[in-house]
């Protein structure tokens, strides 16, 4: 394959044209005899909003298009199911029925809330000292107020205290991110306050890969800023956070750095942001780069529990590895892993590689709402914070710290009480 079609094949696998490509319906979850009768785990949500951050600009017309915004917008918004009745989409995603066609969905009410102040913010130097312009910090600090206040409300609303937080991949719209976030939520049961965070990528060029790569990093920043505001907001007692394909690349750079600031503050980063699972779906990283976070670094202390799929089949992470000259970290085969981290990973049992083997076209890449298997794995670890070896989440154990799963996969339901 030469470079133009290897660079073209990368645009056309991060993202499959439209329409959207609703999710498969996972496998059903087996219920526990001591679940109550009335926990109802497909039943119509009762405050069906979703919520964002971004720093996309704003597209004519209304929402958000690819280009970047130096100011973070954060709001609400509606999503629809086009072809099928709530009850009926509800009972598809929970895993009751598999007779309906894959579900079609169209945004609706996008409503900012909140926009805070461009950043960098502006600053002068006085005898020697920065000074930051007391009307724009002013201005931050009262959205920063105005954002908690509504998620206060939401969480409320939904007698929650759980966040539930998606960073969405390459060559997504807007539309599509919210679109994700809303299948792993209904999968899950409905379970949180669903957040997503969209940074601008998804330009229909196929040099984009090149360009969205530096959005990326533009973003890390602003996913900092949305870690904070949710570790500042006190009803907010547990995050959830999944990243897919390059998605995964911002939260681990963003994660990286408030671990190291909480390091150098002396306070735990788990106890101060409250992130009690990190869902890394087919992660666009470079694998020395990842072994590096994950262990010289000791990232995984920061978390409750980290689950990594993998699948050694990726087409689109093939083609970033050889772009990018390394294999991917959602590519990588146990046999690829470093010796010295091997070894690391005999006493760091936090730190869970689920193997994908049998995702065929699309679902190789996006496996995480494509596979059933795997997508009923990620709503019971959403919907009762299991672990692999868990009852509700009887995986097939590999070696050290690899487990495999397939299509056939089911998890089991135990209550939502069941893990504390």
């Amino acid at each position: 394959m030469n470079r133009i079609g290897s660079i073209l094949l990368v645009f056309a696998l991060g993202a499959c044209a439209h329409p959207y490509p609703g999710a498969v319906s996972p496998n059903p979850w087996i219920r526990s005899a001591a679940v109550e009768p009335d926990s109802d785990i497909s039943a119509e949500p009762t405050v069906p909003t979703l919520l964002y951050v971004t720093d996309r600009s704003q597209a004519d017309g209304g929402g958000y298009g690819t280009d970047r915004s130096s100011s973070m917008a954060f709001g609400s918004l509606e999503v629809g199911v086009t072809n099928m009745t709530p009850q009926a989409y509800a009972r598809y995603m929970s895993g009751a029925d598999h007779s309906h066609a894959a579900p079609r969905y169209d945004l609706a009410n996008i409503v900012e809330t909140v926009r805070f102040p461009g950043t960098p913010m502006p600053f002068s130097i006085q005898d020697g000292e920065m000074r930051r312009d007391r009307t724009t910090i002013l201005a931050y600090q009262a959205a920063r107020r105005e954002f908690s206040r509504v998620l206060t409300g939401e969480l409320a609303e939904r007698h929650t205290g759980k966040v539930v937080l998606f960073v969405h991949g390459f060559n997504n719209s807007f539309e599509r991110g919210a679109f994700s976030l809303f299948e792993l939520w209904a999968a899950s049961g409905w379970d949180g306050v669903p957040i997503m965070f969209s940074w601008p990528t998804g330009e229909p060029n196929a040099l984009s890969y090149f360009g969205d790569t530096q959005d990326g990093e533009f973003s890390v920043f602003h996913l900092k800023e949305t870690l904070r505001l949710l570790a500042a907001t006190e009803e907010v007692d547990e995050i959830i956070l999944i990243a897919h394909s390059r998605g995964a690349q911002i939260a681990t750079t963003a994660l990286r750095e408030l671990l190291i600031e909480s390091r150098g503050a002396g306070v735990s980063m788990h106890d101060t942001y409250r992130i009690n699972t990190l869902i890394l779906a087919a992660p666009d990283i470079d694998l020395g780069v990842m072994e590096q976070r994950l262990v010289a670094e000791m990232f995984g202390l920061g978390f409750g529990q980290i689950d990594v799929y993998l699948n050694r089949h990726d087409d689109a992470l093939g083609v970033s590895g050889w772009l990018f000259g390394g294999v991917r970290f959602g590519s990588l085969a146990p046999e690829e892993l470093s010796a010295e981290s091997r070894a690391v990973f005999q006493g760091v049992d936090s730190v869970h590689f689920i193997l994908v083997d049998d995702a065929h076209g699309e679902a190789r890449h996006n496996h995480f709402r494509l596979h059933p298997g795997v997508l009923a794995d990620i709503a019971i670890t959403m919907r009762t914070g299991a672990e692999p070896g868990d009852p509700e989440r009887p995986l097939e154990h590999l070696d050290l710290n690899f487990w495999h799963i397939d299509q056939s996969y089911t998890p089991r339901f135990l209550g939502d009480q069941s893990r504390e």
